[in-house]
């Protein structure tokens, strides 16, 4: 048994490792599949009788180790331009169904995303100048209205009204 050759599989299990955490261009993969041929050509031996068997079994190993961590390279670049789908990020866009009657200065209760929400109404900037005696400004978002969060913090759900986009139709009359 050569030991240069297990000292160069080992190498290449830890350039696969370190391909895992750094952040990279999958240099060390590359490295990583050079010291896995390297060490098992070293290992084997290209004079036994079963070396083009071998050969073989290691060039697909090589080929499988590749795609599959270019493409999960892959993957992670392309996740990184996806906006959260977890955690309280998440929740922005959502839409809910209000439970419990949403009021200028009372929060209320909102379903949205498989759970109840303590939820704010927010205050869109058009009516943040408006006083209280103006139709419109501190209005109540009834029981069953649905609504959309634009925002998260101090474990409560800010929501606006939710009005779905209106159909390719048009509702002019001739």
């Amino acid at each position: 048994m050569s030991w240069l050759g297990v000292a160069l599989i080992l190498v290449a299990l830890l350039f696969f490792a370190v391909d895992l955490v750094v952040t990279n261009h999958g240099l060390p993969t590359f490295g990583g599949l050079v010291a896995l041929v390297l060490g098992v050509l070293t290992l084997s031996g290209l004079a036994s009788p079963y070396s083009l068997v071998s050969l073989v079994a290691l060039v697909a190993l090589a080929v499988v180790l590749l795609v599959g961590f270019v493409g999960s390279t892959g993957e992670a670049f392309a996740a990184r331009g996806r906006p959260a789908a977890t955690g309280v990020e998440g929740m922005i866009g959502e839409v809910g169904v209000v439970r419990e009657t949403l009021g200028a200065g009372t929060p209320g209760w909102v379903f949205v995303h498989g759970e109840l929400w303590r939820a704010i109404p927010a205050v869109l900037p058009e009516e943040a100048y408006r006083g209280d005696e103006e139709e419109g400004y501190g209005q109540e978002i009834a029981v069953g209205s649905r609504v959309q969060v634009v925002g998260v913090g101090d474990g409560r759900i800010v929501v606006l009204p939710f009005e779905p986009a209106a159909s390719g139709r048009s509702s002019r009359e001739s």
